[in-house]
């Protein structure tokens, strides 16, 4: 036995007839010692800091860093049958979210005769973004509060229900409505479903070191590597596939289908969380979880995305730029959001925002990484297609196939960026990598005109996935590497909203693009009228029911091609800005750090035992 032993001396113990021999798991089965049960958590104060390490005596920790009221973690031990039974259900519920928004985009055509929604059209794909992106930010938190399998839950409900009514739908403004019910279901399940992965992953992977020395507070973001590539993959997959599976549906059915379709494929999944999925206990009753509702930073966040997204959306479209009504929203919505940052920053008790997330190292370029990223990954999305049936005259279905180059490239090389992480420890090469390919593929798309012919199409589709599938998960990796574990939640839910709402962003400027661009090709022409150049805008689906002849055809497509060159060039300076700033996101190791080996200690008990204990 060493001689500089320590005797530890516990307060409360002392009181009873004899100390309690503490071990690690492997002395536990060895030794005929019961250990004590855990000692009870320190109350939550006003105080108290989610972070791992408390601020030393005297110094003053900035007011940001530590939240009026805490909310623990909500890791599950899951034996490995269960867990896996749990991921491909928490995979297929984040599949068909993606599948609910992408698959509408070939059935945009039927919907349009069906409804007669005209300059309006636009509206069936922005309802469901708008309403998500208000709603992204604060689904983290609530989990927080709530639990996540509750949320998630009602999040599956919410989308079910909003889409089996859109399919009965008989009123474009039904239609409108409904897709907002199911977008806010679909942004929570894109959320929360990340999150509870980073839950159950961490123990998972932990679980390994079972029967040897535990690892230490290790940084969180290597165990996750695998899992976030295959999730960066299903959500390739889903954004590809989605298209794909609504021109079919519409060709061998109805559009109504579309919608309905989603919550039978998602219900199998729904259930298997229900019974899989194992219930963190939240303390507290509901009463105080009610009161831990961050009320003001939610109203605030939600009323400056609306007066900023609603206007912007139907600007030029549905009212001219120049009204009272987009100009007043948008300054709205502008002020709100400042109120908003400064509620979170000095009101809020539980902030959705904490502003802290910003400071963390590196993350102010990721999260604008993040912001530039939506714009062109929900651009490609939403333009391509049209670019195949408006420009190619492609069928829905054969639109939707032409997404599948991009998407097989993306879900490949997600999964490989991940396996690169976990071996090298590094994310930034990914990142470099990525946008670098990124912003050749989207340069390269300046190139497609009306007789552009296969091969160079679907290679130039295959670089422009290759850059996605590099930069996907690996921006995530980087928040979490340079983030606190227990901010997981919340950097999430804020990466999910910047993401989204440089989409909504993206699609207003670009419909901005293309309505400029085409009324300045087109003023003049006798044959075309400014009702119809504002229908244009939103698609050519009905530019053959208009009478015209194939000479005014060729006119008008000529000028939406001039749109859509100017919009793909738009995609470029997206892509290109988010290549400098990987100069600032950083490369933090993604190794995990061994702990330090501390001095044994022995502990004697009553009866003269001595028991080793690892400091």
């Amino acid at each position: 036995m060493k001689e500089d032993t320590s005797i530890i001396t516990d307060t409360t113990s002392a009181r009873t007839e004899h100390c309690v021999l503490h071990t690690d798991a492997a002395s536990s089965e060895n030794e005929d010692v019961t250990p004590p049960p855990p000692p009870p958590p320190p109350p939550l104060s006003s105080s108290s800091s989610l972070s791992p390490t408390p601020a030393s005596p005297g110094q003053q920790q900035p007011k940001d860093d530590s939240d009026a009221e805490s909310v623990g973690g909500q890791r599950n031990t899951m034996s490995r049958k269960r867990m896996l039974l749990a991921f491909s259900a928490l995979s297929v519920c984040l599949f068909v979210s993606f599948i609910d928004q992408t698959s509408v985009s070939t059935t945009v055509p039927a919907i349009a005769g069906d409804l007669d929604t005209g300059t309006a059209t636009s509206w069936i794909g922005t309802s469901f973004l708008i309403a998500s992106t208000a709603f992204q930010l604060i689904n983290g938190r609530l989990s927080d509060i709530f639990g996540r399998k509750n949320l998630l839950m009602i999040c599956l409900v919410l989308m079910a229900v909003g889409d089996v009514l859109c399919g009965f739908s008989r009123t474009k403004e039904q239609l409108f409505a409904f897709r907002a019910v199911a977008g806010i279901g679909g942004g929570g399940i894109n959320s929360i479903v990340m999150i509870i992965v980073s839950d159950i992953t961490t123990l998972e992977n932990r679980g390994k070191y079972q029967g040897e020395e535990p690892p230490g507070d290790e940084n969180t973001a290597t165990s996750h590597l695998t899992v976030e590539s295959f999730l960066g993959a299903v959500l390739a997959l889903a954004n590809g596939v989605g298209p794909f599976v609504g021109g079919a549906v519409v060709q061998q059915s109805t559009w109504r289908w579309v919608f309905w379709m989603v919550p039978i494929i998602s219900a199998p999944a729904a259930v298997t969380i229900l019974f899989c999925l194992p219930l963190k206990h939240r303390p507290g009753n509901y009463a105080d979880k009610i009161r831990k509702i961050d009320y003001g930073g939610i109203a605030l966040n939600m009323a400056s995305t609306l007066l900023v997204l609603v206007p912007l959306s139907g600007g030029g479209v549905s009212y001219p730029w120049s009204s009272p009504f987009v100009i007043g929203a948008v300054v709205g919505g502008g002020v709100l959001g400042v109120l908003f940052v400064l509620y979170e920053w000095k009101l809020a008790r539980l902030p959705i925002m904490p502003l802290r997330l910003y400071r963390a190292p590196h993350c102010s370029c990721l999260y604008g990484q993040t912001f530039l990223m939506g714009q062109a990954y929900f651009g490609n999305l939403f333009y391509l297609p049209i670019y195949f049936q408006s420009i190619l005259r492609f069928s829905p279905l054969a639109a939707g196939a032409m997404i599948l180059p991009v998407i097989i490239t993306t879900s490949i090389l997600s999964i490989l960026s991940g396996q690169y992480m976990l071996r090298a420890g590094r994310y930034m090469p990914c990142i470099l990598a990525g946008f670098f390919l990124w912003t050749l593929g989207n340069g390269l798309t300046v190139l497609f005109g009306r007789g552009t012919r296969l091969g160079p199409l679907i290679g130039i589709l295959i670089v422009v996935g290759a850059g996605i599938g590099l930069t996907l998960q690996p921006t995530l990796v980087g928040m979490y590497a340079n983030s606190r574990s227990e901010d997981r939640a919340a950097t999430t839910g804020l990466r999910n909203f910047i993401r989204t709402i440089g989409g909504a962003f993206g699609l207003v400027v670009s419909g901005v693009i293309l309505s400029n661009t085409l009324r300045r090709d087109l003023r003049g022409r006798d044959f075309v009228s400014d009702g119809v150049v504002a229908e244009l805008t939103s698609s050519t689906y009905t530019l053959g029911d208009k009478g015209f002849s194939d000479e005014e055809q060729a006119v008008i497509l000529e000028a939406y091609m001039g749109g859509l060159h100017y919009i793909f060039i738009y995609y470029v300076i997206c892509s290109g800005l988010s290549l400098v700033l990987t100069l600032g996101v950083g490369n933090t190791s993604l190794k995990a750090k061994k702990p330090a080996q501390e001095p044994e200690t022995v502990v004697r008990d009553t009866t003269g035992r001595d028991g080793k204990v690892e400091g």
